[in-house]
C-alpha cells in the first residue's frame, strides 16, 4: 500500500516532452498536477479465512506448523511504518507544491513567449523557443530525479524494516512451534489463529520503535536475501523516470 500508493505520484509534470518550443506554440511546459493514484492498484483474490472455535483459556496459543503474516498491515500498522508513511505524505506534499509553483513559473513564460512571436524575428524566436525548451526539459529530469529519490527512500525504509523484523518474527514461531511463516495472500484457506500480524506487530513496537535511528545508522539492502522469512515486494518505479 505503501510503496504503491503515494509513493507512485501521479505528476503530470513529467509528460510533456521535449521539442515542441521549435514547431508551433503552446511551448513545452508543465501541465497541473493530476489528482494522485489511489493506493493499490490491483488487488489479489482474497483469501478465505475460517474462524476458529473459542478457546478455553485466552493465554494458550494453538501449535501450527504454519503461521501466516500480512506484510503490508505488518509495515503499515506498526510504528515502523506509521513514520514513514508521515514522513511521505509531507514529502509528496512538498512535491505537489513544487510542481504547482514550476507550472505556474513555466506557464507565464510560455505565454508571454508565444505572445512576442508575431513581433520577434524568426530565428530571435527559435532562439527563445530553444531555450525555454531546454531549460523545461532540465526541470523536468530534476523533478522526475527527485520521485525517485523519494521512492528509493521508502524501498530502503520497507527493506531495512523486514531485515529487522527477521529475528522477531523467527522467535515468535518457534515460541508457536511452527515450522514457516507464510504471506496470507499466497494462502487460499486459513483459520484466523495463525495469523501472527497483530501479535508480531507489538513486538516489534516494543523492540524496534518507530525505526528511526535503525534507518539511520544501518544502510538498508539493495535487496532482500532469500533467507528472509517473508518475501519483501518491491515498489514499482515512478511514472516518467526517464523521458
Amino acid at each position: 500500500m505503501l510503496a504503491r500508493g503515494l509513493v507512485v505520484l501521479c505528476l503530470s509534470l513529467l509528460i510533456a516532452g521535449p521539442g515542441a518550443a521549435q514547431e508551433a506554440p503552446p511551448l513545452p511546459g508543465i501541465e497541473p498536477r493530476a489528482p494522485r493514484a489511489s493506493g493499490d492498484a490491483a488487488a489479489d483474490p482474497p483469501s478465505q479465512i475460517v474462524e476458529d472455535q473459542p478457546q478455553q483459556s485466552p493465554v494458550a496459543q494453538i501449535a501450527a506448523p504454519v503461521l501466516t503474516v500480512d506484510q503490508e498491515l505488518l509495515f503499515s500498522g506498526s510504528a515502523w511504518g506509521k513514520r514513514v508513511q508521515a514522513e511521505l505524505d509531507a514529502a509528496g506534499q512538498r512535491l505537489d507544491e513544487e510542481n504547482d509553483r514550476l507550472y505556474n513559473q513555466l506557464a507565464s513564460e510560455e505565454a508571454e513567449l508565444t505572445s512576442l512571436r508575431k513581433t520577434l524575428d524568426p530565428d530571435e524566436f527559435r532562439q527563445r523557443a530553444d531555450a525555454f525548451d531546454i531549460r523545461a526539459t532540465q526541470i523536468r529530469r530534476e523533478f522526475a530525479q527527485s520521485v525517485d529519490d523519494l521512492n528509493t527512500d521508502v524501498q530502503n525504509e520497507r527493506a531495512t524494516f523486514f531485515q529487522a523484523v527477521g529475528p522477531i518474527m523467527g522467535r515468535l514461531m518457534q515460541e508457536r512451534g511452527a515450522l514457516a511463516v507464510l504471506d496470507r495472500r499466497t494462502v487460499l484457506v486459513s483459520v484466523s489463529s495463525i495469523n501472527i500480524t497483530p501479535d508480531l506487530i507489538d513486538r516489534i513496537d516494543v523492540e524496534l520503535g518507530d525505526g528511526a535511528d535503525l534507518a539511520q545508522t544501518r544502510p538498508a539492502p539493495a535487496q532482500e536475501t532469500d533467507t528472509a522469512p517473508v518475501a519483501e515486494e518491491t515498489a514499482p518505479p515512478a511514472p516518467g523516470s526517464s523521458d
